[in-house]
């Protein structure tokens, strides 16, 4: 989860994790993390999600979790112009920082907002230039967060697939039912000597 501080990343989360909404807005303080597991062409899936700030502060930290991230749900608010214009600066930011194939969402976050700032046709025209899924969506209703979820875990499953495909020599997915982290792993924790 990436974008602005207070597009809404949090509320996607925590609907999405725990089908809930808290209207009091709560500052994300580096990252936050939860996971879900889910079932995918009949395999299942842990789906691991990092919550990251959105503040310039935390911008350098937030942008090391990249490296390791197999997909991004990058969020705007509908209702505020700023955090729109910045989805290009965090494309920017993912084409350094995280791995070249990684699946990117855009989501124009807070969709149930009367008085908007982006119109839905801009946001899709800005998506399409970044050839990536766009989804309006809004956590206090629950419109959309599921398919957001459920897309970028599903396009990620399906590139992991098509890679490891030829190394196993067999059908994608291959036959095993152990579950499948959507993540890179974890570096090895280094001992201490003495």
């Amino acid at each position: 989860m990436i974008g602005e501080s207070s597009v809404g990343k949090t509320s996607l989360v925590l609907r999405y994790d725990k089908r809930g909404f808290n209207s009091k807005f709560t500052t994300t303080i580096g990252v936050d993390y939860s996971d879900r597991m889910l079932t995918i062409d009949g395999k299942q899936i842990k789906l691991q999600i990092w919550d990251t700030a959105g503040q310039e502060r935390f911008h350098s930290l937030t942008t090391s979790f990249f490296k390791r991230a197999e997909g991004f749900v990058l969020c705007f608010d509908v209702s505020d112009r700023a955090s729109f214009e910045s989805v290009a600066r965090w494309m920017k930011d993912i084409e350094a920082s995280g791995k070249p194939d990684s699946d990117v969402v855009l989501v124009g976050n807070k969709c149930d907002m009367k008085e908007r700032a982006v119109a839905k046709e801009e946001a899709q025209a800005l998506a399409a230039q970044f050839r990536v899924p766009y989804f309006e969506a809004s956590a206090k209703e629950d419109v959309n967060v599921d398919a957001v979820f459920s897309t970028v875990a599903n396009n990620i499953k399906r590139r992991l697939d098509a890679k490891a495909a030829p190394e196993g020599g067999g059908a994608a997915g291959g036959s095993s039912s152990a579950p499948v982290s959507l993540t890179a792993a974890q570096p090895p924790k280094k001992k201490a000597c003495c």
